[in-house]
Order: structure tokens, then sequence, then C-alpha cells
């Protein structure tokens, strides 16, 4: 394991976290805000240990495989723990640095679950370093880092592998780096789009920006209390919803788009399905919430469920964007979805373990890997009946291996045990069952909000240290797809057996 390598790529990011915590000390100073102090201390922190593991290590410039995937996991444990010392300095929840931890691998991690029972509080400049991870890590990153390793002279490939979500490994370039600037060319470019749409819309600049790189990073931290629900704006509703979907599409479809192959675009399977998944799901729950009869219980214990019964529209309104806000793992909030019916809040659970499309910057299980499931299930139905056919799992014009088939059926596995074990440890340091069942799920999903406790409209500071320690770690496992961690553990205990 070549760990002078490792911590030498660790020092390149650290410069990188610390150049970007300069945009957030801009609105700090813009706006006068009792944050200056503490950011620009975390910046010459980050930036000096950054610097010294870049300057002091001297590696070889070749990583294999498994030293791919260790850089990329502790890449991402380094940029939340140091990315976390803005809110620590400032005294952020009282100064425990394990709540700050959780919130900073909230953001870098898009998964928008919050400790803060009041967000504005927050001053600027941290209000917009919060928001600022999500954009941050959405993309991810790691990519941004495997656009410039070969001017260091690494290999990025293997950094490319660990980081780039879901089965497919599709390039825009036969260059790793290529490929890399692209994806981020794109996603700069939709943040402009985005950015300019919600100043139209009547957002401040400070607003627009936040809520953008919420949005395109599918991470869901809001700048207010209520979430989105502060505009009550069908506009912005609407252009949120919008880019919520975008980004939750794989990225290698939009730079296809973008070229002018639109067939290629309508034609993938994994589009189609997620697509028509949004449509019948949020038909399904609008449907749910206005015809379903509230008790007198409901009523009381929530007020405004009554206008569902008497304005459908209202049902579409809410129902579609947060259908495409779980989905996408996004969780931006409108309407305390925690007051909807059983089959609506259970149907919301569903669509947080499927996530978005692989290569966006959604999390869950992905989509294609539960279209491979499903048909890799058809087939052995099909054999069941005619033993002697062959069958093989084809989407798209791509016949998928026995091996891939496997290792989506291996993932889907592994995640599900994941999420279970989470739960465990929840529900034993004493959280009830339907907190620690949603609290899991939206932690390992990258949704943000869960269901009782930790719902809609609540947060998660009411978790004890150990719980929120299971939580943050439950985040990093679902955003790297859970392999790099064992990986890196596996290096760690048994460094021996890496060589």
């Amino acid at each position: 394991m070549n760990w002078k390598a490792i911590l030498k790529i660790q020092g390149t990011l650290l410069i990188i976290l610390s150049v970007s915590m300069i945009f957030p000390l801009m609105f700090s100073f813009y706006y006068m805000s009792d944050d200056i102090g503490e950011i620009s201390a975390s910046i010459l922190i980050t930036f000096i240990t950054g610097s010294a593991m870049y300057l002091l290590l001297n590696p070889g410039n070749s990583l294999r495989p498994r030293e791919g995937f260790v850089v990329v996991a502790l890449g991402w444990i380094t940029a939340a723990v140091f990315g976390a010392l803005p809110f620590w300095l400032w005294g952020m929840s009282g100064g425990n640095y394990i709540d700050c931890l959780f919130e900073t691998m909230s953001g870098f991690t898009t998964t928008g679950s919050s400790i803060l029972t009041d967000i504005e509080i927050l001053p600027r400049g941290l209000l917009f370093w919060r928001s600022f991870t999500h954009w941050l890590g959405g993309m991810g990153i790691i990519l941004l880092i495997v656009a410039i390793l070969p001017m260091m002279g690494f290999n990025s490939t293997q950094l490319y592998k660990a980081e780039v979500a879901g089965p497919t490994k599709d390039r825009l370039s036969p260059k790793i780096k290529d490929t890399a600037k692209i994806l981020w060319y794109i996603y700069a470019g939709m943040t402009v789009v985005m950015t300019v749409l919600l100043l139209i819309a009547g957002m401040d600049l400070f607003d627009a920006l936040c809520h953008t790189f919420a949005a395109l990073g599918t991470g869901g931290f809001s700048t207010y209390n209520k979430s989105v629900g502060y505009f009550d704006s069908v506009y912005i509703e609407i252009l949120i919803t919008v880019f919520m979907y975008v980004s939750a599409i794989n990225f290698f479809l939009h730079y296809n788009l973008i070229r002018g192959n639109i067939k290629s675009f309508f034609r993938d399977k994994e589009w189609q399905f997620y697509s028509a998944l949004l449509v019948i799901s949020g038909l399904f729950i609008a449907l749910n919430l206005h015809f379903t009869t509230y008790t007198q219980e409901d009523i009381g214990r929530y007020p405004d469920v009554l206008k569902y019964n008497n304005d459908f529209l209202l049902c579409i309104r809410h129902s579609y964007f947060t259908t495409v806000s779980i989905a996408s793992s996004t969780g931006y909030v409108t309407a305390n979805f925690e007051m909807w019916p059983y089959f609506s809040k259970l149907l919301l659970i569903l669509l947080m373990f499927g996530g978005g499309c692989a290569g966006s910057t959604s999390g869950g299980i992905k989509q294609i890997r539960i279209m491979m499931v499903i048909k890799s299930v058809l087939n052995e139905i099909k054999k069941l009946t005619y033993p002697r056919a062959f069958f093989s799992v084809k989407i798209d014009n791509d016949v998928y291996s026995d091996p891939v088939i496997r290792n989506a059926i291996a993932f889907v596995i592994l995640y599900i045990t994941t999420f279970a074990l989470a739960t465990l440890l929840l529900t034993v340091n004493g959280h009830d069952i339907i907190t620690s069942f949603s609290a899991s799920a939206a932690t390992l999903g990258g949704v943000g909000p869960g269901l009782a406790r930790a719902g809609a409209i609540e947060n998660f500071a009411f978790f004890d240290n150990f719980s929120t320690l299971v939580l943050t770690f439950n985040m990093l496992l679902g955003r790297l797809e859970i392999y790099p961690i064992l990986i890196l553990i596996y290096a760690v205990f048994n460094p021996k057996k890496l060589h």
C-alpha cells in the first residue's frame, strides 16, 4: 500500500478545500457576519496541513486499484474532518465537534440531514459554506482532483473508477482527466443557469446560490427553517423540481443531449424507468392525499391536512415536489409529509432506497441496479419454465455479464444489510423503530429527512453522540457505495495482505 502517494493526494485535497473556503469568507466580509475569524482560521489550518502533506511526501506516481479506493474513502473523511472546522470554531451546537462533523459529512455526501434546531441563526458565511459543501460533494470533490492528478504525475484511472457512482463507468473522452473536466463543465453550466432562473424568480443572489448548490448536488440544505416552503412560490418549486430531476439523471446523457444526440437520451432505459417511477409515484401520492378520509385525531394533530381533500392541484403540487425531492435524494421540503397517510409515507421510504440514476449526483441503490435485479429474477422464473433455454440481462443494447449481475445483486444485499445494522444500532440506543428505520434509510440513501422524530420539519439534534456517529458513518457508506470504506478498513487492519 503506497501510503505516501495516498497522503500526498489528501494534501492536494486539503489545499483545494482551503481555497474553497475563501468563497464563504467573501460573503462573511460582505455581510460583516461574526464568523470571519473562524473561517479565516479554518482556511489557514487546512492550507498549512495540506501543503505540508503535499510538499514533504515524495511517492511514486502509480496507484493500484485498491489504492484508488483507499484514496477516495480517505478523501471524503478528510474533507469532512477539516470542513467541520468553521462550524466547530464558531461554536455551533455548543462546540460539539461530533455534531459539526455530522453536519459537514451531511453536506459533502449531499445527504441534507441536519442537527441544527434553528438554521437561520447561522451567520451568512457558515450558511454559504454549508450549502457549498453540497456543490463540491455533488459532482464529487475527488472527481475534481482526478482532473488535476496528471499534472502531479499520477495516473487518475483508479480514482475515477472508485469515485463514479453506479455499475457503469462510461467515458466522454479517451482520457480520464478530460472526462472529469467535461463533467465539471456541465455541472458548472447548470449552476449558472439555475442561479439566474432563481434570481428571475425573486430570490436574492445569496439564496439563489445556496439553493442551486443544494439542488444540483441533490443535497437539500436550505437557508431557512421551512426549507423551500419558506418561499411559498409555485414558480420556484417548479424550477427546483426540474433541476432536482435533471441532477438525478446520468450526466453522460446530459453530455449527449448537449451534443445534439437527443435519441440516445430518450432511448435510455434507466432514464425511462426512473421517469416512469416518478410520474406514477407522484400520481399515487396525490390521489392518496386527496381521497383519504382523515380522522378527527389526524385533524387535531395536523389541521392543515383537510386542505388536501378540497384542492387536488395542491395535492399534485406537494406530491410531485416531494416525490422528486425524495427519489432524487435531495430532501427539500415544501410540506410536512409526516401528516400524510401511511401509504404515501411508505412509498416515500421505498423511493429513498432506489435513489436516482447511475452517473448522477443522487444517492441510493441506483435504478440501473434495481433493473438488473428485476430482470435477473424474471430470468430465473423463465428458467424454471424453460430449463434448457438461455436468458441474458439486456438493458439498452448492452448485455450484462454474470459477474456484473452478481456484483449488482451483492451490492443490493450489502446495502440492505448496512441499513438493517444501522437501524439496530439506533434502536439499541433507545430510539423508536420508525425514527430509527427512516433515519437509517434517509442517511444511507443521502436523502436527509426521515419520519417521526427525524421527519420533514424536524432535525437530528436529539440523537446522542453515539447515534450521531452511526448516522455520520452511514452517510459516508451510502455516498461511496460501501466498498471503498470496506477496503480502507481492510487496508488499516490487514496492511500486509495488501502488499
